[in-house]
């Protein structure tokens, strides 16, 4: 099979099924991209299997199906579909694989900056509804890192991700990793912030230019960002933020996980607090200075 037929299929796999289900990934790894997708489409397939976009649209699964398609078509003249046949695709996903975890068929991107590699990248992260304090040590912490040569990989989210991105995108070109299409982009407040990285970084995303911001997807995408880079820095988090959640797969996958102190009044740091004293294995970071000489330690010692 060509690269441009396991291209397509890839793309139609994520398009009518979603990035991630077991079946089509099993279905993949038996009989290739193109024919686990006829496999798939040759009869009615469960409902269930199918994105809620698809499912949900009117007509009989032949209509929806064709609709599909050619959106699928539409959607390669305006965006990259990267697959992991490619010499690019994001190195840190394998381990997800490994592991039994949720694996895109393909991911979507579009920008011209190289997809993140952990050798080069960095994920921020933290809470939506950051202080004062904290949106100003994610911009510093940006800042700092981007300037190093690396990488900064996080989301649009409102609060520190946003932050993180704006400041990285002055100085380099991040990588926006979002849980909606890139015709769904979200939130709002970020769409100019996302029009600008798309001219210079990247806009990364598993899910097709459809699909809308969900509960469900921004988990999955919270897995996507644990894994491709060669660390996680949480710059504020409550006791149960996500972004801890993030800081833990990261860990498990290999990762360094780095956690900023913040004002022991404050219940925005209160889960960076918790986790710092419940697990030796977190690095306290004040600084861009304090990421990287962690990150290149781990490398010296044989970590990421």
């Amino acid at each position: 099979m060509s690269g441009d037929e396991a291209r397509t299929a890839r793309a139609n796999l994520s398009w009518v099924f979603g990035p991630g289900r077991r079946e089509v990934i099993q279905l993949i790894a038996e009989h290739g991209p193109a024919a686990a997708f006829d496999r798939l489409t040759a009869g009615e397939p469960d409902a269930d299997l199918l994105r809620p976009e698809v499912r949900d649209r009117p007509g009989t699964f032949r209509d929806r199906l064709a609709v599909s398609t050619d959106a699928v078509a539409d959607a390669q003249t305006r965006c990259r579909v990267v697959i992991p046949e490619d010499p690019d695709w994001p190195a840190g996903l394998t381990d997800v694989d490994a592991a039994g975890g949720y694996t895109p068929v393909c991911l979507w991107a579009l920008g011209p900056a190289p997809l993140p590699q952990p050798a080069t990248a960095v994920t921020i992260t933290g809470t939506h509804t950051a202080t004062a304090y904290g949106l100003w040590t994610a911009e510093e912490l940006a800042l700092g890192i981007t300037v190093a040569g690396r990488t900064v990989v996080t989301t649009g989210a409102p609060g520190i991700d946003s932050t993180a991105l704006r400041a990285a995108a002055t100085c380099g070109n991040p990588v926006a990793l979002l849980p909606c299409g890139l015709q769904q982009l979200y939130p709002a407040a970020s769409i100019s912030l996302y029009d600008r990285i798309a001219e210079t970084g990247l806009l990364l995303t598993a899910w097709p230019p459809d699909a809308r911001p969900t509960n469900r997807r921004w988990q999955a995408n919270r897995r996507l960002l644990a894994t491709v880079s060669a660390g996680t820095v949480v710059v504020e988090s409550p006791a149960r933020g996500a972004a801890l959640a993030t800081l833990r797969r990261a860990m498990r996958y290999g990762r360094l996980g780095m956690v900023v102190p913040g004002p022991v009044t404050s219940a925005m740091s209160e889960g960076c607090h918790r986790v710092l004293r419940a697990d030796p294995q977190v690095r306290v970071v004040t600084s861009a200075a304090d990421v990287l000489e962690d990150l290149t330690s781990a490398v010296l010692i044989g970590g990421v």
